[in-house]
């Protein structure tokens, strides 16, 4: 084991915090199924009947549109012998959540409303509704939590260190999906956070990005003059993109061509640039396997204009992630040595020791 205290390090995970299953057991318990977690967008709840199907720790969810058009979310289980009941989400479903088993059904509002071969007096239907779940909606994104004492959603955001809540002024709500990628990782969700918590390794591993961006070229991944958190392009570049004449409009409040992001705590990333917007997920699977959905959202007069070549951008950030999911995949194959004890943190990697001081509170470990 490593020693637990250097001189001018700050201690990170051990060994067994990146690949022990009875932890990652703990943390899909006491972070996921007790935080909001981001699950998608509400535009992919548009209609009556439209289902969003997610995992949030070791749970299935269901989220729908009721007939108000209110969001409602529920355990994806049905009372009556606890098949799962939703296999993906979808559009176009009918007024009903049917269950592929015995073909119970249940109301978008979660009561039960039919069960073939009985009649309704058979038994007492008013006993019997799905499991409900906190669902709420911020600047057209949605989360959900497990913890029925869960604080409301924007307390939430206004209280983590990355203040999410900054993003609002880029109207992020008013967006379009236009791509959505899907990668499986063979790392340690914790690896991947501090991996994007710092930009030390960004010389190395993204020498694109830091020519984009050149801040980044010193391990920094804010510009220290700037109060806003954000870091300029360099000279001459508008976009986050192997193309900067692709003549994209800017997002909303973006005065000039900068860069911004933020880890909202426990599986999202935002990161916003002068042209689009980038939604990352986090779905743990594993101590050594992560499931990474990133969704890239553009103004809607460039979602709905065919003609426009959005692979430029689309390309240059794809890249990125797979440097970054590169790197990520060496940690965890060096972490699960036995000569690798403890993982320590520079004074330069102050977000990723934040990272650690909240899950060190929810999971109750020093």
């Amino acid at each position: 084991m490593a020693k637990s205290n250097i001189e001018g390090l700050r201690t990170s995970f051990t060994r067994d915090e990146y690949t022990s299953p009875e932890i990652f057991a703990l943390e899909m318990s006491h972070i996921y199924e007790q935080r909001w977690c981001y699950v998608g967008r509400s535009d992919q709840l548009v209609h009556i009947g439209d289902r969003l199907v997610a995992d949030v720790g070791t749970e299935s969810i269901v989220a729908v549109r009721n007939r108000d058009g209110e969001l409602r979310a529920y355990f994806n289980v049905c009372q009556h012998r606890g098949s799962q009941l939703c296999d993906s989400s979808g559009s176009g479903h009918g007024a009903a959540i049917t269950c592929p088993y015995h073909s119970w059904s249940y109301s978008l509002d979660g009561k039960l409303v039919g069960a073939i071969h009985h009649d309704k007096e058979s038994f007492n239907r008013d006993g019997i509704a799905l499991s409900p779940v906190s669902i709420d909606e911020w600047q057209g994104l949605l989360f959900v939590n497990l913890d029925t004492k869960a604080e409301p959603l924007i307390d939430w955001l206004g209280s983590l260190y990355s203040k999410p809540r900054d993003f609002e002024k880029f109207e992020i709500g008013s967006l379009k999906s236009v791509h959505t990628s899907v990668d499986e990782v063979r790392a340690n969700w914790k690896v991947l956070v501090e991996n994007y918590s710092e930009c030390l390794h960004c010389s190395v591993v993204h020498p694109e990005l830091c020519e984009t961006v050149p801040v980044y070229k010193t391990g920094k991944t804010t510009q220290d003059e700037r109060s806003d958190w954000g870091a300029s392009l360099a000279k001459g570049k508008t976009a986050i993109s192997f193309a900067q004449d692709e003549n994209l409009p800017l997002l909303a409040s973006m005065d000039d061509y900068s860069v911004f992001g933020a880890y909202v705590y426990p599986n999202m990333l935002i990161d916003v640039m002068p042209t689009c917007v980038a939604v990352s997920t986090y779905i743990p699977r594993s101590a050594t396997h992560t499931t990474v959905v990133t969704d890239y959202l553009f103004p809607a007069e460039v979602a709905t204009n065919p003609p426009v070549d959005l692979k430029p951008t689309l390309d240059f950030n794809e890249m990125v992630n797979q440097q970054d999911f590169a790197v990520s995949e060496r940690v965890q194959r060096g972490v699960a040595s036995k000569a690798f004890g403890q993982a320590y943190h520079t004074e330069m990697e102050k977000y990723a020791q934040r990272f650690v001081k909240q899950y060190r509170q929810d999971t109750k470990t020093n």
